[in-house]
């Protein structure tokens, strides 16, 4: 861990040594960098509400083999995760360089305490872009180059259509579950979102949704959404609603997207 990381829990810490430790057992020197994000760097974390987020950057592809076996050891409780989940993403060297839509991943695993582990084969994504876009401004290097060195820079046009697509993804989240920490997490993305259109910095929920308030200080959504985050307020929300307030912000941002077309 580097100095910039002091304030992180002494039991984020240990996990996130070992964390880093397994992946290099695995992959040897085919492992290049490896970086917390999220919100563990924004200040915004809390082990029972967060996941932690990892990306990396590996030389070429993985093959099956090794897949399955990091991802046999990253499993909770094998390696016992002291938060909501685990998300880690590894990168071919190439792809991290090149920021771009379908963006290629070689490893993605998804584990925590209550979940089932899924370890998707390689594919691409977009809404990844939106996590290099974070890594490069504040991720904590447990090994490798300085972020920003490591990952290549998001263009703009990039940012606002990756942005798009994680708000549809809320969208049906919100459509197919019915929990309380759904609706939430969709308002306040969405808040946080058209702050990283207009600015291209990729605020925590929290401020996000106090970006919003300090705009809009009567929207009594965003207000109880943050409370609710907090711990302050039960998570109730009419699902109609949520809906609109992300769709509405999903338009602002791909007519900013179309404009730069």
């Amino acid at each position: 861990m580097t100095s910039s990381g002091s304030d992180i829990p002494a039991g984020i810490r240990e996990y996130l040594d070992a964390a880093a430790r397994t992946c290099q057992a695995v992959l040897g020197d085919r492992l290049l960098g490896l970086y917390l994000c999220g919100s563990a760097v924004q200040g915004d974390f809390a082990p029972h509400r967060s996941d932690i987020d990892l990306l990396g950057i590996v030389d070429g592809d993985l093959d099956r083999a090794t897949r399955k076996e990091l991802s046999s050891r990253l499993a909770h409780p094998v390696l016992a995760v002291p938060a909501q989940g685990l998300e880690i993403v590894l990168f071919p060297a190439e792809a991290a360089q090149t920021a771009r839509l379908d963006l290629p991943f070689a490893f993605a695993l998804s584990t925590g305490p209550g979940m089932k582990s899924a370890c998707e084969p390689p594919g691409t994504a977009n809404d990844m872009l939106i996590d290099i876009a974070l890594c490069r401004e504040a991720g904590i290097p447990l090994s490798g180059k300085a972020p920003n060195e490591a990952f290549g820079s998001v263009a703009r046009p990039l940012l606002l259509a990756a942005l798009v697509e994680e708000l549809g993804w809320h969208l049906r989240q919100v459509e197919e579950r019915s929990d309380g920490k759904t609706p939430v997490n969709a308002i306040l993305n969405a808040a946080r979102s058209l702050h990283a259109a207009e600015t291209g910095r990729i605020l925590s929920k929290t401020e996000g949704g106090r970006w919003w308030l300090r705009r809009h200080p009567r929207d009594a959504m965003v207000a109880r959404a943050l409370e609710a985050r907090e711990g302050c307020a039960p998570a109730s929300f009419d699902s109609d609603s949520v809906r609109g307030f992300v769709e509405m912000v999903a338009r602002k941002i791909d007519g900013m997207r179309r404009e730069l077309a």
